[in-house]
């Protein structure tokens, strides 16, 4: 599927732009699967505005961890009337503000979000409630397996949108072994590093403990911040996780692609009043010889709802539990 804006980004010179390092790499890592990622967000996109009472300009959508923003853009040359970006990082939003400015030299400013925020949840939560906005929509792709605590981002949200729509795409299904797999050795990784920055900082707070006992919480805080490290120390309460690979960097609270049950997301949500569906994600079919021929293969299996354990990442969608299955999918 060809993008108008897929054209116009790949005619960024994003080395020129003043925007960090790491996301100029990272976006040079996407542009040659930079048509595949735009169909990931316009399934998902379509997915949700397809089911919406209102008219596309009077929809308001939340881009969750934006990231460098493709998403938002997309929105907007969808004809989304109000798109807000939000995410933490500072090096992110100056990313979408650049590429942002890029598109207006180009005559195309009409693609920029309408807002940017700079925060979590609870900041999005201020904000809205600041500006009297109420989100109809809300997607994160590739965002929620990094989400500290789920129960305060569902909480934050839903204390603005009481009925918002939400979809996120994870790649970290725990459906597909290879990828579990794939990701446990990144997790093992990280967490040689985590565990390292854990010891000194228990150390440097409690620095009369002596080695095992600096050993022993180093091991038993891992999946938390450094909050609730001291909170965990302090009570004596050990952090015992039952899944012996997750793990978070303790200074910002982001899993390190965070496989959790989907039983785990769907009970989650159930305390909120929501239901949550699966759909499969699918493969990059815009790669040549054998390898786009086996994604378009799997596809066509994927498509009718089967062999998940194939599926590369996962949309999962979540509405008010009186909705029907048929109207979110």
């Amino acid at each position: 599927m060809a993008h108008t804006l897929t054209t116009l980004l790949r005619s960024i010179d994003y080395q020129k732009l003043l925007i960090s390092d790491y996301n100029k790499r990272y976006i040079a890592r996407m542009m040659p699967a930079l048509d595949y990622y735009m169909d990931i967000y316009l399934r998902g996109l379509r997915t949700m505005l397809s089911h919406t009472d209102k008219a596309l300009g009077e929809v308001t959508l939340v881009d969750y961890g934006g990231g460098h923003g493709f998403l938002s853009l997309l929105a907007k040359e969808q004809g989304i009337g109000r798109v807000v970006y939000v995410d933490f990082n500072p090096d992110s939003v100056a990313t979408v503000k650049a590429v942002g400015d890029s598109l207006a030299a180009m005559g195309h400013g009409r693609l920029a979000p309408d807002d940017i925020v700079t925060g979590d949840a609870h900041v999005l939560r201020a904000w809205c409630e600041a500006e009297g906005v109420v989100p109809d929509i809300v997607m994160g792709m590739d965002v929620i397996e990094h989400i500290y605590c789920l129960d305060d981002f569902f909480a934050d949200l839903l204390a603005v949108a009481p009925h918002v729509n939400m979809l996120f795409t994870t790649a970290s299904t725990p459906y597909n072994r290879r990828v579990v797999r794939r990701l446990h050795a990144v997790m093992m990784r990280d967490e040689e590093v985590f565990r390292g920055r854990r010891r000194s900082f228990i150390q440097k707070h409690y620095p009369n403990f002596a080695e095992d006992k600096l050993d022993y919480w180093a091991i038993h805080t891992r999946g938390l911040n450094y909050d609730d490290i001291l909170r965990a120390v302090d009570s004596e309460t050990p952090n015992l996780l039952c899944d012996p690979y997750n793990t978070c960097d303790p200074a910002t609270g982001s899993w390190t692609e965070r496989i959790l049950p989907i039983g785990d997301y769907r009970t989650m949500l159930q305390s909120y009043g929501y239901g949550l569906q699966e759909e499969n994600g699918f493969y990059n079919e815009y790669r040549g010889g054998l390898k786009g021929w086996l994604s378009r293969r799997r596809n066509r299996r994927l498509a009718q709802g089967r062999c998940r354990r194939l599926a590369p990442f996962l949309y999962l969608i979540a509405a008010p539990a009186e909705d029907s299955a048929d109207r979110i999918l």
